[in-house]
C-alpha cells in the first residue's frame, strides 16, 4: 500500500508525500476455495446470526487448509522488501513499514541467522549491519503483531510485540551472509544432510541399513 499526503499548494491539490505499508500474513499449503464457500454459504443460510454461528462452527474456516508454507513466506517477502526498504530510505519517500504477524517474524529467523535485536532506550529495536550504525532518524521499519485470542470484549485486539529499526542493507547481510556461514557451519542443518538421506533410506531398504551408516571412502588408484 501506498500511502499519498496531499496539499494545497496555491489552491492547487499537490502530492506533498508518500510512504509505503506492506503487511505480510502467513503462507498455507492448499486452498481458500473451500473456505470461501463455507463463509458465503453461512452468510446466505444464517444472515441474521452469521456472526454466533460461524463461532459455532469455526471448522469452516480450515475446511482445505494444510500446514504454513513457511518457508515461501520469506522467499515471497524478501526480495519485495530489500526493493521497498531502498524506496523508502531515499529522499523521495518519507518512509517504508513491513507489519508481520509474530508467526511469520519467528520464521523469517533461520532464513537470517537468527540475528540478536539490539534494545534502544527509546523503546524500538535496531537490526544493523554490525560497524554500520542507522541513521539518526531511520526510515525503515518492521513491525511485529499478534492477536489477542482471548479478549475482553469485542473483536480480537492487535497487540504490538516489536518496532523494529533495521534497512535493506542489514536484511541482506544476515540473509545472504550470517544465514548461509551458519548452515555449512560445523553442527548446522548441511552437516547432518547425509545422515538425514542414509536414515531415511533405510527406512524403506533395510538392508542397507549397515552399508549407510556411515560414510563409505572411495579407494583411489595412485598415479605413476
Amino acid at each position: 500500500m501506498t500511502t499519498v499526503e496531499l496539499a494545497l499548494v496555491d489552491d492547487q491539490a499537490a502530492v506533498d508525500a508518500f510512504g509505503i505499508l506492506e503487511v505480510q500474513t502467513m503462507d498455507f499449503h492448499g486452498s481458500y476455495r473451500a473456505v470461501v464457500k463455507n463463509l458465503d454459504d453461512a452468510l446466505r443460510l444464517h444472515a441474521a446470526g452469521f456472526h454466533k454461528t460461524l463461532q459455532q462452527n469455526q471448522e469452516w474456516l480450515r475446511q482445505g487448509i494444510e500446514g504454513p508454507n513457511i518457508a515461501n513466506v520469506f522467499k515471497r517477502t524478501f526480495y519485495q522488501m530489500m526493493l521497498k526498504f531502498k524506496i523508502g530510505a531515499s529522499d523521495a519517500c518519507t518512509g517504508c513499514l513491513l507489519a508481520l504477524p509474530k508467526s511469520v517474524w519467528e520464521s523469517w529467523q533461520r532464513h537470517l541467522g537468527g540475528p540478536d535485536l539490539a534494545p534502544t532506550e527509546s523503546g524500538p529495536y535496531r537490526l544493523t549491519v554490525p560497524g554500520q550504525p542507522l541513521p539518526a532518524s531511520p526510515k525503515t521499519w518492521i513491525i511485529v503483531f499478534d492477536i489477542d485470542s482471548q479478549p475482553s470484549n469485542g473483536p480480537s485486539p492487535i497487540v504490538l510485540d516489536k518496532v523494529i529499526a533495521t534497512s535493506a542493507e542489514a536484511l541482506a547481510y544476515y540473509a545472504f551472509e550470517v544465514a548461509p556461514s551458519a548452515a555449512v557451519s560445523a553442527g548446522g542443518p548441511t552437516a547432518s544432510i547425509a545422515s538425514q538421506v542414509r536414515r531415511r533410506l533405510a527406512e524403506f531398504w533395510p538392508e542397507l541399513a549397515t552399508g549407510l551408516a556411515s560414510p563409505r571412502r572411495r579407494s583411489r588408484r595412485k598415479r605413476p
